[in-house]
């Protein structure tokens, strides 16, 4: 089956979404179809819209003979009538993978009233749905109302950086003396909270805590500054270390040395950070608004804040940092809920199964 993977931007970008991308676009090509990464230009959103109206991008979907067009849904605004146009022209499977549904973020209601629409008309030009989380599926339901076409949650893994520490590594670290070493890894943009954790920080001796911060200071440059400022405002240099983006071995180094993960604002539409985090036996602060829900079990293995009481970040840090043989009990829990979750190999044999379904295809094996 030949396969046209529709992106937006580069496939190697460093988020969670382009990591799934290309797990699914490997494990197609292992399973013996032919992928090609068709991207579409970065652009803000009402620009995208207007892709539509030129009929390009349909042209250029419809130019070499896909059986199957298989969609981040994130590039839904240049498709909403581009996948119509495709439809007229050529018959091609289109299956949407769709990581997150714009209009359910927290941002203003009069904007999520326009990108319901958008996404809504989207998704009643698809013919399949491969959702990365629960909490993803039930906004995608919504949105598609009386509309029924073939789902399948397949979620992502947290096995990409391999094992963390080993269970007696885990026991020393969290019984280590002085501040707790937090961990946060996500780009520097208004959506994954930031500057809502430091400022719930900011209330908590400095003794208690250090930030170690890594995610691109260049997704949003305006954020960047306003993180910066909010910093130095705050006296909390000594405190935070803002590192940039970080993977491979860096990033184990610093999951390996940490004793928290906190994202506790950050609206996930699963969370794979969160879950590599449980790899290292850390436990995990995170939003009961999200995916993370699902395998953050509370006062367990983390602890899940809800949106509005930025006082229970505080609440926790200080037990955490008082009580570390239950710092070191919710690590061990940590450790064994990835253990529990799928690989990444097990995930996309199950993403391939779908998608191969829904096609009406069999996989071709070299």
């Amino acid at each position: 089956m030949r396969v046209g993977l529709v992106i937006r931007g580069r496939i190697d970008t460093l988020t969670g979404g382009y990591l799934y991308d290309r797990f699914l676009r490997d494990a197609l090509c292992a399973r013996g179809h032919r992928v090609d990464v068709i991207s579409l230009p970065l652009k803000p959103y009402a620009c995208s819209l207007l892709d539509n109206l030129s009929g390009k991008t349909a042209a250029r979907l419809t130019d070499r003979r896909w059986d199957l067009l298989l969609q981040d849904g994130l590039c839904h605004p240049s498709l909403v009538l581009a996948n119509r146009r495709i439809r007229a022209r050529r018959k091609s499977t289109i299956i949407a993978v769709v990581h997150q549904v714009l209009c359910r973020q927290p941002r203003h209601r009069l904007l999520n009233c326009a990108y319901s629409r958008m996404e809504r008309h989207y998704l009643r030009t698809i013919d399949g749905l491969l959702l990365t989380s629960r909490f993803t599926r039930d906004a995608a339901r919504w949105l598609l109302s009386a509309g029924s076409v073939p789902m399948a949650v397949v979620p992502p893994a947290g096995d990409r950086l391999g094992r963390g520490p080993s269970r007696r590594a885990i026991l020393e670290r969290s019984h280590r003396s002085g501040p707790l070493e937090l961990l946060f890894v996500g780009n520097l943009t208004p959506i994954k909270g930031l500057d809502r954790l430091l400022e719930s920080l900011s209330r908590l001796p400095r003794t208690m805590w250090r930030l170690a911060v890594a995610g691109s200071l260049t997704a949003d440059r305006r954020h960047t500054r306003a993180i910066r400022n909010l910093i130095s405002g705050r006296g909390m240099q000594a405190q935070v270390q803002l590192l940039d983006a970080v993977d491979g071995e860096r990033l184990r180094a610093l999951l390996s040395s940490a004793q928290v993960f906190a994202m506790p604002f950050a609206h996930e539409s699963f969370g794979i950070a969160a879950l590599e985090a449980m790899a290292f036996g850390l436990p995990v602060i995170g939003s009961e608004d999200g995916g993370v829900r699902e395998f953050v079990r509370h006062a367990r293995n983390g602890f899940l804040v809800a949106g509005g009481d930025d006082a229970a970040v505080g609440r926790h840090l200080e037990m955490l940092h008082s009580d570390r043989a239950r710092l070191a009990a919710m690590g061990l829990a940590a450790e064994q809920t990835f253990l529990a979750s799928p690989s990444w190999a097990q995930s996309m044999q199950r993403a391939c199964e779908f998608i191969e379904g829904v096609a009406g295809t069999r996989p071709d094996y070299p």
